[in-house]
């Protein structure tokens, strides 16, 4: 089964890993045992997770879990939520959880932070947590594995994985990545 029986020791991981402690460290290890718990994945094979924050939270989430963005067992969604999605592949079982909404400062004061640790790994899930059972469609393409199809931009010539090309308007014209069809986050250099 995957699991964590020792928040601590997780913790510890966590913070040796991100190069130092942040509260949300202690948030995504709550986030991930208790989403570990309601999916009862018994093999790593089984598991995919959705972390919707790029902050600590995921550094936390990709330790507590085994889950690895090259593995294809942890995607990233851009919602800047401290929530994750848990998924059983096996059971075909998902729940996302995350921080129940309160109305306190989020970043303790400087000096409060190991206080902060400690309440958060101490809380009773329904204290700190939120959970619901969701539905997730992963198309085959998402799934951890070798790539199901690999084409060449028409536009850059660069090779786009996992269908995330894009059909041009004209399809005689072919397939473009993402950057070529809508623009991309970078510009080129001279």
């Amino acid at each position: 089964m995957v699991q964590i029986t020792d928040v601590h020791e997780v913790l510890e991981r966590c913070v040796e890993y991100h190069g130092h402690f942040c509260a949300g460290q202690s948030l995504g290890v709550r986030i991930a045992k208790k989403g570990l718990e309601l999916i009862g994945a018994e093999d790593q094979k089984d598991l995919i997770v959705f972390v919707e924050n790029d902050r600590c939270i995921a550094d936390a989430v990709l330790m507590a879990t085994g889950t690895r963005l090259g593995r294809r067992s942890l995607k990233f969604v851009d919602y800047g939520k401290m929530a994750a999605t848990f998924i059983n592949l096996k059971k075909d079982l998902a729940y996302r959880v995350g921080l129940k909404p309160v109305d306190h400062e989020e970043t303790p004061p400087e000096g409060e932070q190991d206080d902060m640790k400690d309440r958060v790994l101490t809380l009773a899930d329904e204290e700190l947590l939120f959970w619901n059972r969701v539905r997730v469609s992963l198309k085959k393409e998402q799934l951890p594995g070798k790539p199901e199809r690999i084409v060449r931009c028409a536009v850059c010539g660069e090779k786009v994985f996992d269908a995330k090309d894009i059909m041009a308007e004209e399809e005689s014209a072919g397939p473009l990545c993402v950057s070529c069809a809508h623009g991309a986050y970078y510009q080129a250099g001279e």
